[in-house]
């Protein structure tokens, strides 16, 4: 091995290492099942994995700095507003990446969204989840399987949720 390549192979092993090392260990990935978390709402009750089981879920997650999830949200309203009725549970987190409580509350409330939002004050939500970046959006089968991860809706959103609330998943 010439001296270039051999500290390059050297170094890559090492940052290949690293990467696997420091990466977190467990679910949130397509097929896997939901982490467990709790989490308080903005109006003030407790959202939890245990409280959601059983329902299909759209999770997503989000800030008020975004500009794509400031035009995802009120869609994800629109949907919710026809797919709550039929059995599908929405949540939303607001990572707390560069945000504040304060400032995301506020939003959430002029909005009057449909649906729960909170605040994960030290992302221990979004790293029990595996989030890289805002918008995240997860789509959770009633078994608590995630069945999407994405930064954005499936192609084609009702029949995702069509299939999420269907009585033979």
């Amino acid at each position: 091995m010439s001296g270039s390549r051999g500290f390059t192979r050297i170094l890559l092993a090492g940052l290949a290492f690293l990467l696997v090392a420091v990466s977190p260990v467990g679910g949130a990935e397509v097929g896997e099942s939901m982490p467990d978390f709790v989490m308080q709402t903005f109006d003030g009750s407790t959202s939890s994995s245990e409280a959601l089981a059983g329902r299909p879920l759209m999770l997503i997650f989000w800030n008020t700095w975004c500009p794509d999830c400031m035009r995802e949200l009120p869609a994800v309203n629109r949907l919710a507003k026809k797919f709550i009725p039929r059995g599908l549970a929405f949540l939303a987190i607001n990572t707390a990446i560069n945000d504040s409580k304060r400032r995301a509350r506020a939003y959430w409330m002029k909005k009057e969204f449909l649906f729960p939002s909170g605040f994960d004050h030290d992302f221990e939500i979004g790293d029990l989840f595996k989030v890289r970046g805002v918008p995240t959006i997860f789509l959770i089968d009633s078994k608590g399987i995630i069945r999407h991860k994405h930064p954005k809706f499936p192609e084609n959103m009702e029949k995702s949720f069509k299939l999420l609330t269907s009585k033979d998943q």
